[in-house]
C-alpha cells in the first residue's frame, strides 16, 4: 500500500515537472525600467552607455512597466528625421504607478528597451499626471510595426463604455 502511494506521488510530482517545462518563457516587446545607482546590487542593475559622450547609467533589470500596461501607442517621426518616436498611454493602475514613479525619482532617467533597439531613456523632469510616456527618437519602422500588432493606435482606441461614456437618450 505504501509503496502505491510513493508511486502515485512520484507520477503526480513528474506530470506537474512536465507542464512546467512545457512553459515557453514570455518575452515583452516593451518594457521601461528605472534608473539605479552603480552602488545597487550588481544582480539587480545593468550598466548602459548613453549619450554622445557615452556617459555610463546603470537602470534596473527589473522592468517598472511592461507590455501589459500599455493602453495605447501614438508613432510619429523624430526630429532627427532619420528615426521615430512613440507616446504610450499606461492603463489606469500602471498611470498611478507612473506618477508616483515620477514623483519620487525626478533628476533620474526612465529607459525604454524596445526588442532589439538600443535603450532610449528621458529625464524625469516632473511627475507624469496624464499616463503618457514619450520616446522622443531611436525607435525604427519595424518596431512601429510590432507596436500595432500589439497595441491599439491611438486613433483605433475605443474606450470601454462606461456611464461617464453614455450617449444621452
Amino acid at each position: 500500500m505504501r509503496r502505491r502511494l510513493l508511486i502515485l506521488l512520484f507520477l503526480f510530482a513528474s506530470a506537474m515537472w512536465c507542464h512546467g517545462i512545457g512553459k515557453q518563457y514570455k518575452l515583452y516587446l516593451v518594457t521601461f525600467h528605472l534608473e539605479g545607482e552603480e552602488t545597487d546590487n550588481p544582480k539587480m542593475i545593468t550598466p548602459v552607455k548613453l549619450g554622445q559622450e557615452h556617459r555610463q547609467y546603470y537602470f534596473s533589470k527589473i522592468p517598472s512597466f511592461t507590455d501589459h500596461d500599455i493602453q495605447w501607442f501614438y508613432p510619429f517621426s523624430a526630429a532627427d528625421g532619420v528615426s521615430y518616436g512613440a507616446a504610450f498611454r499606461m492603463k489606469e493602475h500602471a498611470a498611478i504607478e507612473l506618477k508616483a514613479i515620477t514623483l519620487t525619482n525626478q533628476g533620474k532617467l526612465l529607459g525604454l528597451r524596445c526588442s532589439d533597439a538600443a535603450l532610449q531613456a528621458v529625464l524625469i523632469d516632473r511627475p507624469i499626471d496624464d499616463g503618457v510616456v514619450v520616446i522622443w527618437s531611436g525607435l525604427q519602422q519595424r518596431h512601429l510595426q510590432e507596436f500595432r500588432k500589439r497595441f491599439p493606435h491611438v486613433d483605433d482606441y475605443r474606450p470601454k463604455t462606461g456611464p461617464q461614456f453614455a450617449e444621452p437618450d
